[in-house]
Parts: structure tokens; C-alpha cells; sequence
């Protein structure tokens, strides 16, 4: 996996990343474990039934961060601020979902542990240890 003198850092920095994410999606189910599972109820007769969607915003916001923004990151800090901003951004669609959804608040709750999981940080190794460019004799 890593080479070089710095090795045992760079898996230490590699472990943080996924504690981050790990953290935020088990926290994010034990969350609607314990206070999202109340059946969901009617909404009154004046409410419009679409204000549910609202936590999908933040998703959508989290969605470009992860697939447009953070792949352009060379350097692990700024990447590790957009990652968290990310995921911060997919948890907070799973929490309007289960306090605010509605209806919709099983749904919505899901596609936040979607946009969670997106995050998996398998692709972190690359920022630690990028592929070589230019000529490469023998490759």
C-alpha cells in the first residue's frame, strides 16, 4: 500500500478519513433508531406536503462536492475539508428527512445514508499516494 519513511503516517492520516465517515453514518442510523422511527404523520390541511423535500438541497450541494469538487483536490488537507463539508452536507438531507420529512421522512432518510455512503473514502488513497504523470521510461 505505502512505501517510504512516511509510510505509517500517511495510513494514520488514511484511518482518519474513514473514522470521519464511519462515524457520521453510524451516528446517522443510531439517530433514526432512537428518535426518526414515530410513524409519520398526516400533515395538516393547510401545509404544503412538498416542504418534506427540503433535505434534498443539502443532497444535491453534496452530490457536486463529492463527484466534481473533490476529485480535483491534490493536497489532503483541502481535500479533508471538502469531504467533511460533504458529508456534513448527505447527513444533513438525513436529518431534515427524519425531523422534517414528512411523509417523505423514510425516503429522505435514505437518500442521506446514500449520499453518505458515496463518501466511502476509497479514493482518498489516491491524494496520499497519486499516480505518476509525465513520461514514465519502461511503463
Amino acid at each position: 500500500m505505502f512505501s517510504g519513511p512516511d509510510a505509517q503516517r500517511l495510513r494514520a492520516q488514511l484511518m482518519i478519513w474513514w473514522i470521519i465517515w464511519a462515524g457520521i453514518l453510524v451516528g446517522l442510523v443510531v439517530i433514526y433508531l432512537l428518535l426518526g422511527r414515530a410513524p409519520a404523520k398526516a400533515p395538516l390541511p393547510g401545509a404544503n406536503p412538498l416542504v418534506g423535500l427540503v433535505g434534498l438541497a443539502p443532497l444535491f450541494v453534496s452530490i457536486i462536492i463529492r463527484w466534481l469538487v473533490l476529485p480535483r483536490f491534490r493536497e489532503p488537507g483541502r481535500a479533508l475539508v471538502m469531504f467533511i463539508a460533504g458529508l456534513a452536507l448527505a447527513e444533513g438531507c438525513g436529518l431534515l428527512g427524519i425531523f422534517l420529512g414528512g411523509v417523505y421522512k423514510d425516503d429522505i432518510f435514505l437518500l442521506g445514508v446514500l449520499g453518505v455512503a458515496q463518501y466511502v473514502p476509497f479514493f482518498a488513497k489516491q491524494i496520499f499516494e497519486p499516480k505518476a504523470s509525465g513520461f514514465i521510461p519502461n511503463n
